[in-house]
């Protein structure tokens, strides 16, 4: 599974799973709310925590597995954060339940991120790394992950999206590496990495971008990643491939062309103006709107100059 990030015009595949964006999350819970109504009426109110003893998800359910599963979630998107420690523990069992359904465990994932749960990073590490799980919920294990070191950087969850960043499962190692690009530009310029942790952040996304025969996916979170952090020792390689024709997917077409307008690359002004004219359908768009963020950079004085020429090393 992976997401549409829309913006101007033009959709870039992130080959991100939906787990723990809050958008996406708000229309999932939207949803539960309209197709769920046999929860409880006393569970959710801001009177407080419920019992102990009276725990919704562990009374009479449906029968039909989709029922049951959308009503928990209207449980637990319905549970105010303080919560006693069998309210949590029993959230814990339910997160770690393989046979459960991903919407349900992401939204118990991200419920008990909300409630501060002290075990919630050890839980997700294990679940990471459990290969009885599929490499979708693995995925999300990532986000969560990444979501944590958010609320609060630790230098053990960091550890952990480093090793990630490296296995040779696609779709964790997809989601490691543009967690790491995120890590290193944090909206709090306080969490902020120090120098050591930045660079070994830039190695993983020009890794990602340079790996020969790897899998188009994983290079396209190498260029997005290498755009977020401006690197633009990484221009010769996303030339390359926004310059491909038909020789690489589209969608990783896309993104180098994102890219060149991202890191202000006024040496690919004939290559965007080309694919302005001559692509179709997001290729097109993406190249419009890479030219738009040129020429306003160009007026801003922010361009990047043309580098030397490339090394043999650059090339594919």
């Amino acid at each position: 599974m992976y997401v549409l990030i829309e913006g101007e015009g033009v959709s870039r595949f992130t080959g991100l799973a939906p787990a723990s964006f809050p958008k996406k999350q708000m229309q999932t819970n939207s949803a539960v709310r309209e197709q769920t109504s046999d929860v409880p009426a006393s569970v959710g109110k801001d009177q407080g925590s419920p019992q102990d003893d009276a725990f919704p998800l562990s009374t009479a359910l449906p029968s039909n597995r989709l029922s049951r599963t959308l009503s928990r979630m209207k449980v637990v998107d319905a549970l105010p954060r303080a919560q006693p420690p069998k309210v949590l523990e029993a959230l814990r069992s339910l997160l770690k339940e393989p046979g459960e359904d991903d919407a349900l465990r992401n939204l118990v994932a991200n419920k008990l991120r909300e409630c501060g749960e002290p075990h919630l990073v050890s839980d997700l590490t294990e679940m990471l790394w459990d290969e009885k799980e599929t490499p979708k919920w693995r995925n999300y294990c990532v986000q969560h992950l990444y979501q944590c070191y958010e609320d609060k950087p630790d230098p053990a969850i960091l550890d952990t999206l480093f090793k990630a960043a490296e296995t040779e499962e696609k779709m964790v190692r997809i989601c490691a590496v543009w967690s790491l690009a995120r890590v290193a530009t944090p909206r709090d310029a306080n969490k902020r990495p120090g120098t050591e942790t930045l660079e070994k952040i830039r190695a993983t996304a020009l890794a990602a971008l340079r790996e020969k025969d790897a899998h188009f996916l994983i290079m396209t979170a190498g260029v997005q990643s290498c755009a977020r952090l401006g690197l633009t020792e990484a221009l010769p390689d996303i030339r390359v491939l926004a310059s491909s024709n038909d020789t690489k997917p589209a969608s990783l077409r896309i993104a180098a062309v994102a890219a060149l307008g991202d890191l202000k690359d006024t040496e690919s002004i004939p290559l965007l103006e080309r694919l302005s004219k001559e692509a179709t359908g997001q290729l097109q768009s993406a190249a419009e709107l890479a030219l738009k963020r040129l020429n306003e950079a160009k007026a801003r004085g922010e361009t990047t100059e043309p580098p030397g020429p490339e090394r043999p090393e650059d090339k594919f």
